[in-house]
């Protein structure tokens, strides 16, 4: 017939496969997905590849979903990148190890709050006390932690490291209707969930609990002390000033190291002579806390003391000092994080990247991509954070690198900061 236009019958096949693909993919089953979708024709285009590249995600496939993706020569939308990473991320929460499942955890808070509380969910509910723990923390990070039945219900997990978090959590949360279940808290069997329900119901303005908080600081137990002594530096209360300087000679040297932070975020410049003198501990832990509280507390007259640290036998220790001293304007003790960059603690050299990264974002891009090359995987998760926070747009091809990297923690926090920088920033917590 004249006029009539007939479309050979594979491509009503293609249209079909492609229509039955999207089914595929919505019921999750994103290996029948890929298989339908291979037998398109790549006519098809930006339809073909942006699903087939989010379905590849899915089935822990990433090489291949890059793939799709530069099929589209730049033409993908920013949000494509984003499911890209997100289905990467939830692959990696089913993962056997726990440390896999907290790392993706932990990094589906640069999502924002839109589109991660599925996955968040799934978390909140995991076997493992670590990424339970890491689920309430991220839900906090997100402004979620009051919407979320699962994190109220955290607060009667059988894991004590749970439920503080949770108490905590909650406390910030701002959410007046919590009030009742954190005060569960002030009967728990341990003393530590006790304090940090106290601590959660004050920042809430419920009157009556940073009395007992200061009690707790004189406790016989160290653990119990230096708990209430971080507390009340949080709490920001003035009256506690005389208690956390009097810790700082207390015998125990993780209570010391509490009261030197405490002190800093306590915020009074009345410390500053105390911590200066906290420099000189025995313990390095303190020295190192001490230094830290210095720098928040732009403490000008403790300037000499802090390059003096920076000689410090302690590697932590120098960093600290260095990097208080890079708050306060001395921009030359910068050298001193390439210097720690080198040292042959990974835990030294990852600190070094986010100092970097804190404190002279300008310097921290080209510093990080340094790092990328480093040994030790916790050193290429804190470079592809510094990249993720101060490199922007320009982070992309490097966090795509580290997408593919032979440990799953660094690729895990790849996709995290992948899926930021294709977030609209007012999105994102």
């Amino acid at each position: 017939m004249a006029g009539v236009l007939f479309l050979p019958v594979t491509a009503f096949a293609a249209q079909d496969n492609l229509k039955e693909a999207r089914a595929a993919f919505d019921r999750k089953d994103y290996e029948a997905a890929v298989r339908l979708l291979n037998t398109v024709n790549a006519d098809a285009g930006g339809p073909l590849y942006e699903l087939r590249a989010i379905a590849h995600a899915y089935r822990w496939h990433p090489e291949e979903a890059l793939a799709d993706l530069d099929h589209l020569e730049g033409k993908a939308p920013a949000h494509i990148l984003r499911r890209i990473s997100l289905g990467l991320l939830t692959h990696l929460l089913s993962h056997e190890q726990d440390m896999v499942r907290g790392a993706a955890t932990v990094a589906l808070a640069e999502f924002g709050p839109s589109g991660a509380q599925e996955a968040l969910t799934k978390c909140l509910a995991d076997p493992s006390p670590r990424v339970r723990t890491f689920a309430i923390q991220t839900a906090g990070r997100l402004k979620l932690a009051g919407a979320l039945p699962l994190v109220r219900q955290a607060t009667e997990d059988r894991d004590p490291a749970v439920r503080i978090a949770a108490f905590s959590t909650l406390g910030q949360s701002g959410d007046p209707s919590v009030v009742p279940i954190l005060r569960r808290g002030l009967n728990d069997q341990d003393q530590i969930v006790q304090l940090v329900s106290r601590e959660a119901l004050a920042k809430l303005k419920q009157p009556g609990f940073t009395e007992a908080i200061a009690q707790a600081s004189r406790d016989y137990n160290p653990s119990v002390r230096g708990a209430a002594i971080g507390i009340l530096g949080r709490l920001k209360d003035s009256a506690s000033f005389s208690i956390l300087t009097l810790a700082l000679h207390d015998p125990d040297a993780g209570v010391r190291s509490f009261a030197a932070g405490a002190l800093g975020d306590l915020g009074s410049p009345s410390a500053i002579p105390a911590l200066q003198e906290a420099l000189t501990d025995e313990d390095p832990y303190v020295r190192n806390f001490a230094a830290g509280s210095l720098g928040r507390l732009n403490a000008k007259s403790a300037i000499a003391s802090l390059w003096e640290a920076v000689k410090d036998s302690d590697s932590l220790v120098r960093l600290s000092a260095a990097e208080a001293l890079v708050r306060m304007g001395e921009g030359q003790a910068a050298l001193v994080f390439r210097e720690l960059l080198r040292d042959a603690n990974y835990g030294v050299r990852s600190a070094a990247v986010g100092a970097m990264a804190r404190t002279a974002p300008a310097k921290a891009v080209a510093f990080a991509l340094e790092a990328l090359d480093d040994p030790a995987a916790r050193v290429r998760v804190a470079a592809v954070q510094a990249l993720g926070r101060v490199g922007g747009k320009n982070a992309v091809p490097y966090l795509r690198r580290a997408l593919l990297d032979k440990d799953l923690t660094v690729r895990a926090f790849a996709a995290g900061h992948l899926g930021a920088v294709s977030t609209d920033q007012k999105e994102k917590a």
